[in-house]
């Protein structure tokens, strides 16, 4: 389900690719979109999924499913009233707004904003069907979001041949369409497994106020980071100087993150409630195995995706993206932001897992404390690298280093704060795929369009990608059987 949404939400890009190219137009929606989907991640699978599912999975267990099911409508309850609350203000504070700026920005987050309650409510359901070991629905969420929003693209463009601003209009009302099904799906979802969720408002309860104390210093932390995103695709806006630096980044991020979303987020999203009922459980050797087979996973997984991307950057953008008003030049500038989201994929993927380790054992404080710590340094390095000739790819360089360093931070404290990991097994595993992946960047680089071997294949563009990305597959696999890795394993046991 998830790998069908990562390929839905490409097919997505590639509209847009076609239909807006990298314009200032598409720059203006991007940001108003990322306000609901900054929320998306402060209230819903960021600070309130990361405290509710721990405090869920230990309620079910000590007092059982009826128990569970009231704190899970008092939590649903809880944040649709504040986020509803916060709609309404925001909605007449933009409403006011748009008599003085005629901005696409404001009125797309106008239609945009609504959104957030939506996908919030959804990633809390999503939550309580991933505690009970049910994780097709919500991956079925993001499906329907990329399918309607692909239909709406295709819609205004080829049917309705709407002008620019009047097309992202309508492709913004789709995504609202798109988060009444997504809540509908996971309530009907849960109905149908007999595990109906009744709001409430008992919010006295002990283990609501567990969730609202736990998620607390959570926002701070979550909302930090969110907040530097969102700047970073102001800085991106402002010193870019065409205003097409956050067009540039969307493209860019969708395929430096595909590997990350298939796979790691797959793999993140599963551990975490095993995570949580091995410390409900009490079972600290469980724990320990769980996450440390999560890590190395993961590792197993970005190193290679990074590689392999960085390798056939220039031709998968190309391909993927350059028709219609994606032009040679709007190409260049993704494949440059690209490779620099690349060199961070390992991180980012640790990252994830590092980080739920942590919430399994309600110990929010020291991510969130790292992560402030990473902000300014974000910023800075933001500011710097984008006004070099790396433009918006800077900013791209500056997440990377970031993110890299973040994760290094959190593994050091993982000992004191979380549990005692074999980081020389760990660091072994990633060295081992480090080389695997080199063997496979080699065999890629003489199979490149630049080399005296790629140069003389006789065959399309189509078929060279796919033919490097299956040989690049298969020498990896192959290195890695030779080095005994047993992350390969992990990944072909059925």
């Amino acid at each position: 389900m998830t790998l069908a949404s990562r390929v839905l939400g490409l097919a997505r890009e590639m509209a847009f690719g076609y239909f807006f190219g990298i314009s200032t137009q598409l720059s203006e929606f991007r940001i108003a979109f990322q306000i609901p989907n900054l929320t998306r991640r402060l209230f819903g699978e960021g600070a309130i999924t990361s405290s509710f599912i721990p405090v869920f999975a230990k309620c079910r267990i000590a007092e059982g499913d009826e128990a569970a099911k009231r704190l899970a409508g008092g939590v649903l309850t809880l944040v649709v009233a504040i986020l509803t609350a916060i709609l309404v203000i925001t909605e007449i504070g933009l409403l006011l707004a748009q008599w003085n700026t005629s901005r696409p920005v404001v009125y797309l987050t106008i239609i945009l904003l609504p959104y957030m309650v939506l996908i919030c409510a959804t990633a809390i359901l999503a939550g309580v069907l991933n505690s009970l070991h049910r994780f097709a629905a919500p991956a079925i969420a993001p499906i329907l979001l990329n399918v309607i929003m692909i239909s709406a693209t295709w819609l205004g463009g080829s049917w309705m041949k709407l002008e620019p601003n009047e097309h992202l209009r309508l492709i913004a009302y789709s995504v609202l369409v798109a988060g009444i099904l997504q809540v509908a799906i996971q309530y009907f979802w849960l109905r149908a497994i007999d595990f109906r969720i009744v709001p409430n408002m008992n919010w006295r309860s002990p283990y609501v106020r567990r969730v609202v104390m736990l998620i607390l210093p959570m926002i701070v932390g979550v909302s930090a980071i969110q907040l530097n995103t969102f700047v970073d695709s102001i800085i991106a806006f402002l010193l870019v100087e065409d205003g097409k630096g956050p067009a540039t980044l969307g493209y860019a991020q969708y395929l430096g993150h595909l590997p990350l979303g298939v796979f790691s987020t797959a793999i993140a999203t599963a551990i975490f409630p095993l995570l949580s009922q091995n410390v409900a459980e009490r079972d600290e050797v469980g724990f320990v195995k769980s996450l440390d087979s999560g890590l190395r996973t993961s590792l197993f997984i970005a190193i290679p995706s990074a590689v392999g991307l960085i390798m056939i950057a220039p031709l998968l953008v190309r391909l993927l993206y350059q028709r219609g008003e994606f032009t040679p030049d709007d190409s260049e500038r993704v494949v440059t932001a690209l490779i620099c989201y690349c060199l961070g994929l390992w991180a980012y993927a640790l990252q994830q897992v590092l980080v739920r380790g942590y919430y399994a054992k309600e110990n929010m404080k020291t991510p969130v404390r790292i992560s402030l710590a990473m902000v300014g340094l974000n910023f800075i390095l933001n500011v710097i690298l984008v006004q070099t000739v790396l433009r918006e790819a800077g900013v791209a360089l500056a997440t990377a280093i970031t993110a890299s360093l973040q994760v290094v931070l959190l593994a050091i404290l993982m000992k004191e704060n979380v549990c005692e990991l074999s980081w020389r097994l760990i660091a072994w595993s990633g060295l081992k795929a480090c080389v695997a992946a080199a063997l496979m960047g080699g065999v890629l680089w003489i199979m490149g369009e630049d080399s005296a071997l790629g140069a003389g294949l006789p065959i399309g563009d189509w078929t060279r990608l796919l033919v490097s990305v299956g040989i690049g597959a298969i020498v990896y696999a192959v290195a890695a059987r030779i080095l005994k890795c047993d992350e390969l394993n992990i990944l072909l046991r059925k």
